[in-house]
């Protein structure tokens, strides 16, 4: 399966990536505007999101993508799920959550096998010395305890890739595709 993963940035090249991929997964920080010239295959492909820290709620819903937040979905056989935002660092801005608000909001969430996050699970592709930059320790524990098989995630460049436990993890600033 070829999935085009997009986050944190546009890319002018997105409706040929789009074309080449089975599924789209947005993991935050883009906008309306960034997904514009591909919004009429949009409704073609199975496409899942969660919103980023830098996000303005809505435009996964006008465009027709599942926001996967705190939900779950099959598609091919697999669980798809969601959790948007990062760690609060400021007040205000887009989705933040304390790890006291992640702990309860995924204390009932089920297991899924690919796990849509904005940030990272704490310790896994954090940015050293980077407190913008960093997971949680409650997404850590909800991950460790469930395992899903695939975590895409974005928050922080460059792209980067870690099998962590057997769980894949991929990170992306930007966008590619991603056989799995």
């Amino acid at each position: 399966m070829k999935i085009l993963h997009y986050s944190d940035q546009g890319d002018p090249n997105i409706r040929n990536l789009f074309s080449q991929a089975d599924i789209l997964v947005t993991t935050g920080d883009l906008s309306i505007f960034d997904l514009r010239a591909i919004e009429d295959l949009i409704p073609n492909k199975p496409c899942f999101g969660v919103y980023g820290n830098h996000c303005v709620p809505g435009y996964l819903e006008e465009l027709k993508i599942i926001n996967l937040h705190l939900k779950v979905y099959q598609w091919k056989g697999l669980l798809w799920g969601g959790f948007q935002g990062c760690p609060r660092y400021k007040d205000g801005g887009g989705p933040q959550f304390t790890d006291a608000e992640a702990r309860i909001a995924l204390v009932n969430f089920p297991r899924v096998d690919v796990l849509l996050l904005h940030a990272a699970p704490l310790g896994l592709l954090d940015t050293p010395n980077d407190p913008v930059h960093i997971g949680s320790q409650a997404v850590r524990d909800y991950v460790d305890k469930t395992k899903p098989k695939v975590i895409f995630c974005g928050h922080d460049s460059p792209n980067m890739e870690l099998d962590y436990q057997g769980i894949k993890i991929y990170r992306t600033h930007q966008s590619r595709i991603i056989g799995i």
